[in-house]
């Protein structure tokens, strides 16, 4: 009904005059000190990303259009909000006529109706009490007053079968319904119903005491349309929040790194970074919109009871799920990961078993795509899960191209004294604070990747051609010793039916390719033994 006019102030330069009528000369280069709460620096910003202006605040999460700041800034409802807003555009504003109707006569009726024969049953029982009870229970309902000014009616004065009229029905009923970004599902307050099904029901009947009829399959597609008009996440709530606290003291991403005990011959830099590069990944994820993936997998191995699982359910303190196993081919697999801020993934040597390239394909998405039981067509869905891996074999990678998302550290001991020392909420607000303030990125560089490739070497899962080199030659020799065979020849040693790999394999050994007239071959280490003539 007022989408024409809300559409036709939506441009930056209109919220631009907006915010200099209210706060004169604040506004520098779209942001501004926020106004709701006690901004210490400018956390309101202003922007127009295709789809019209918006104002977003980073400290208090406060946000919206034109209309939302107006209403936010006076204490009035939208209408009064429109109204003012092209007051102070200086627009003409000319709304149709809003017709009402009144519901609440033939509710009353009906109900005084019901009530009077099952008190005069009780009488007729002798059961004054129940009759008294049923008696205050009729006031009780008659005072509710079920009528609603509804904005919507048809031509015979009824109010139409559309969601916005059950969201005013609502709305007067102090139902609050929602959209939850990160389990990706409905919640609904004020009602007692335990699940979605009896709230839906209960919904049905508080229609029907208004006299709008509505079936329950229309019901449920219209609490849908109502939640995602709504929605929340909470876990930026959170990160924020912590961001907003944190006393600036960047310590506890340290504290995490010294509580994980390496072997001493693994990179210790290289552990620091990873942690920091995965913290900062599972805060950034939870604020796509479609446009961000995570890079990267902390993959923690280790021996079994060490304690990897009881690590991530400290260090998360919401909305994280372990020991899942993830298939890119079961929808329902998929689900169950992504409907969690972290998601674990237990012994990931299991989910390396899956489709390797669709796996690939899958850490790096930046939507998921499914459809949902009540949905009539395949949504997409910001991604907003970050994974977190364990596992206790040393050797479980198996994908040339996809190890580097796998950020293994080997684990020798957790010293879970030290973790429990470690304030979670700063922990997160130091992360924030790299993401915020520092503008750190999430992905590693090229120099950091050949660092992680090399380190991941160890872990790696030998094929038949790596064996076989790697048993065949002495790579341990002098470089002196090294000297150059033939490809055939080496593939006759090595009983190769297809030389397919060879050179890529032995060149990732440390062999050097090299053509000798007509003849390829490479510089290679000595055989570790003579093999026998029989």
């Amino acid at each position: 009904m007022y989408k024409q006019y809300i559409e036709e102030i939506r441009n930056i330069r209109d919220f631009e005059t907006i915010i200099n009528y209210y706060y004169p000369n604040q506004l520098r280069k779209n942001k501004m000190k926020c106004p709701f709460h006690n901004d210490k620096s400018p956390s309101l910003q202003i922007a127009d990303k295709g789809n019209g202006a918006f104002y977003k605040c980073f400290g208090c999460g406060v946000g919206g259009d034109i209309i939302d700041f107006i209403k936010r800034v006076e204490q009035i409802n939208f209408i009064e909000a429109l109204k003012k807003a092209y007051e102070i555009l200086n627009r003409p504003l000319t709304l149709p006529t809003k017709r009402t109707i009144r519901l609440n006569s033939v509710n009353k009726t009906k109900i005084n109706e019901y009530y009077n024969n099952q008190v005069k049953e009780a009488i007729k029982e002798k059961n004054l009490d129940k009759a008294f009870e049923l008696s205050c229970k009729q006031d009780e309902e008659i005072n509710q007053n079920y009528h609603i000014n509804f904005p919507y009616l048809d031509s015979k004065n009824r109010p139409q079968k559309i969601w916005d009229n059950l969201d005013v029905l609502l709305k007067h009923n102090n139902i609050n319904v929602v959209y939850n970004e990160i389990v990706k599902d409905i919640e609904i307050t004020g009602l007692e119903g335990a699940n979605l099904e009896s709230q839906l029901v209960d919904i049905h009947s508080l229609c029907n005491k208004y006299g709008f009829s509505l079936s329950l399959n229309t019901i449920q597609s219209f609490i849908h349309r109502i939640a995602y008009n709504n929605s929340y996440n909470p876990v930026v709530d959170y990160l924020r929040n912590c961001y907003m606290e944190f006393d600036g003291e960047s310590k506890y991403i340290q504290m995490l790194c010294d509580a994980l005990i390496t072997r001493r011959d693994y990179d210790q830099e290289l552990k620091k970074l990873l942690i920091r590069k995965w913290l900062l990944n599972t805060a950034n994820i939870v604020f796509n919109d479609g446009n961000t993936n995570i890079e990267g997998i902390l993959t923690l191995q280790g021996k079994q009871g060490i304690g990897k699982t009881r690590l991530i359910r400290k260090l998360i303190p919401m909305y994280v799920k372990t020991g899942l196993e993830l298939d890119p081919s079961d929808k329902d697999k998929v689900y169950q990961c992504i409907k969690y801020w972290v998601c674990e993934l237990g012994e990931l040597d299991s989910t390396l078993k899956k489709d390797l390239a669709k796996l690939k394909a899958f850490i790096t998405e930046q939507m998921d795509e499914f459809r949902r039981p009540y949905g009539l067509v395949p949504i997409k869905y910001p991604r907003k899960t970050s994974f977190y891996a364990t596992v206790n074999n040393e050797e479980f990678l198996k994908d040339e191209s996809g190890n580097r998302r796998y950020w293994v550290i080997p684990i020798e001991k957790i010293d879970f004294d030290l973790i429990d020392k470690i304030d979670i909420d700063k922990l997160w607000g130091e992360v924030m604070y790299l993401k915020e303030e520092n503008m750190e990125t999430t992905y590693l560089n090229q120099s950091q990747i050949e660092r992680l490739n090399t380190s991941n070497a160890d872990f790696k899962v030998m094929n038949q051609l790596e064996l076989g080199i790697n048993m065949e030659f002495d790579w341990d020799a002098d470089k002196i010793m090294w000297n150059w065979k033939s490809s055939t020849e080496i593939a006759n040693r090595l009983r190769l039916k297809s030389s397919k790999g060879l050179r890529a394999t032995l060149e990732s050994y440390g062999a050097k390719y090299k053509k000798v007239g007509n003849k390829r071959g490479y510089n290679t280490p000595p055989y570790k033994y003579i093999m026998s003539i029989s």
